[in-house]
């Protein structure tokens, strides 16, 4: 009895009361809390408007700052850290500047053509596999499959010429995507610039307001932030960069239209992990059967070739392994991401994921100090402590 009596204190302990009472209390207090939250959850609905709306420049804020401030920290050894920033804003404006006058609307065009073109492509692609699949013992059955594709593809185009009244009510939603878009990249670099011209005040003057005794969890906290963010947000623009570069060379080199187009779309659908590549692969696996049977070998060659050696030598380089997130993690990032904020959730997933994880190991690793101080006979957790060290080596 009295053994029983002393666990039901170390418990109470542990909770942080003294007495029983605690424990019931804490109990009452968080039903009430959860019954509230439920009457009054509509006066938080602005707060996640205007979380939504400021995520995405911030982020692209962030992703310039990590690309931008290792040259804005070399230039700032011979000339002021101001005025590193405005040349290295008026270089990227001029460099805009002459992007928009040449290379936009050539590929503008080259999108335009791939667009139009698509459909024959994906008809060509599959009356060339048609013709393969007719000298084999299976072509009644891949015959009978290809039917129900046309089917399902005439029944599609049905409901969208029945329905396209209906497109009138998206227009306001892709109002929103547009807005949203031209605000991300008018004011992403705006915020980017003060962080670049000044990159300690911010941290600062937050820190002013965190409690002493809380600060030195809040500066590991915000150094292993640091690192993960800028490792990722940096090493998968340039990782992305590299990709694009080399496909555009291979694809010239094997003779491949519309090159220009795909090797940016793959560079760019790269961000997103293991997905975004493979949604580039098809449009050009149709473009390369377009041509002959191959040149889509050695499109597809090409493809893995290039993706083997970006994944084996391009991407441990620029990213390393400072994310330790396992493959099948990720997808169901994405997943789950896609699924709560669309592209942004996609593109940004991952980082935010990171960040999640960051604080609930945290937290995990504050919970086993306190269990081993109450708990400790019992046997104690291992790696209680948080620091840069303990969290990359968990």
């Amino acid at each position: 009895m009295e053994k029983n009596n002393k666990e039901d204190s170390r418990l109470i302990h542990f909770l942080g009361g003294k007495t029983s009472y605690y424990v019931l209390g804490l109990l009452i207090l968080i039903a009430l809390v959860i019954y509230f939250y439920q009457q009054i959850a509509f006066i938080f609905k602005p707060f996640v408007v205007i979380f939504v709306t400021t995520l995405p420049p911030v982020l692209f804020a962030l992703i310039l700052y990590y690309l931008l401030d290792p040259l804005i920290r070399r230039l700032s050894r011979k000339i002021s850290r101001n005025l590193s920033v405005i040349v290295v804003y008026v270089f990227i404006l001029l460099f805009v500047g002459l992007g928009s006058v040449w290379l936009i609307p050539f590929l503008e065009q080259q999108a335009k053509s791939l667009i139009e073109s698509l459909p024959d492509l994906f008809h060509d692609f599959q009356q060339t596999i048609r013709q393969f699949l007719d000298q084999t013992p299976f072509a009644s059955t891949f015959d009978q499959f290809f039917l129900s594709i046309d089917d399902l593809t005439s029944h599609v185009t049905s409901f969208v010429g029945d329905y396209w009244k209906s497109g009138v009510q998206s227009i306001g939603t892709i109002f929103s995507a547009v807005t949203t878009t031209f605000i991300t990249l008018f004011t992403g670099p705006i915020i980017a610039f003060f962080l670049l011209k000044n990159p300690q005040a911010f941290y600062q003057s937050v820190l002013r307001i965190i409690p002493p005794a809380f600060r030195t969890d809040f500066k590991s906290l915000t150094k292993i932030a640091n690192q993960q963010l800028g490792a990722f947000l940096k090493g998968q623009i340039i990782a992305s960069f590299i990709l694009g570069a080399v496909y555009w060379v291979t694809f010239l080199l094997i003779g491949l239209e519309f090159a220009s187009i795909l090797a940016i779309a793959a560079g760019l659908l790269c961000i997103i992990p293991y997905i975004g590549p493979f949604i580039a692969f098809f449009p050009g696996l149709f473009i390369a059967f377009q041509d002959s049977p191959f040149m889509a070998v050695k499109f597809v060659l090409v493809w893995f070739i290039v993706q083997l050696l970006h994944g084996d030598l391009v991407v441990p380089r620029v990213m390393g392994d400072r994310l330790q997130i396992h493959p099948i993690t990720i997808l169901i990032v994405l997943l789950v991401m896609g699924d709560l904020m669309g592209l942004m959730g996609v593109i940004f997933g991952i980082p935010i994921y990171t960040l999640i994880k960051l604080f609930i190991v945290f937290i995990f690793r504050k919970f086993k100090q306190r269990y081993n101080k109450y708990y400790g006979d019992s046997g104690v957790y291992q790696q209680a402590d948080f620091s840069e060290k303990d969290y990359f080596d968990q």
